[in-house]
């Protein structure tokens, strides 16, 4: 590729330098870098307000769209899984209480049948 000269102040010669040192870029991949951000982003360089009110905008549409993934799936999701812990807990406390009782009840009629069988073995 062919390279061109531009003019430039001699103010803006030494910022384009920190920024060369800043970024660890020669000139060429500086300017480079600066058209094709400008390009891929639509922004004037002149209105550098113009970045900022951008992000700002992109921050509330991130934002936005979170909110609005929490609602509409993230909470959802949330409550179904409370219910089915909900659900799951109750079905360990009713077998708990229902294996629970059968033994008991299972040890208290062999207690009786044992006691009966010594009775009536005497």
């Amino acid at each position: 590729m062919k390279y061109k000269t531009i003019r430039i102040y001699e103010s803006d010669f030494e910022k384009l330098n920190t920024f060369c040192e800043r970024y660890k870029l020669s000139k060429t991949e500086l300017i480079e870098a600066f058209v094709m951000f400008f390009e891929k982003t639509d922004l004037d360089p002149r209105e550098p307000t113009n970045a900022t009110k951008e992000i700002s905008k992109m921050k509330n549409q991130l934002i936005s769209f979170i909110r609005t993934q929490e609602k509409d799936k993230l909470n959802p999701l949330v409550k179904k899984q409370d219910l089915l812990i909900e659900e799951f807990s109750k079905l360990v406390r009713d077998e708990f209480v229902t294996k629970s009782f059968m033994i008991e009840l299972a040890t208290k009629l062999g207690n009786s049948i044992v006691n009966k069988l010594n009775k009536n073995g005497d």
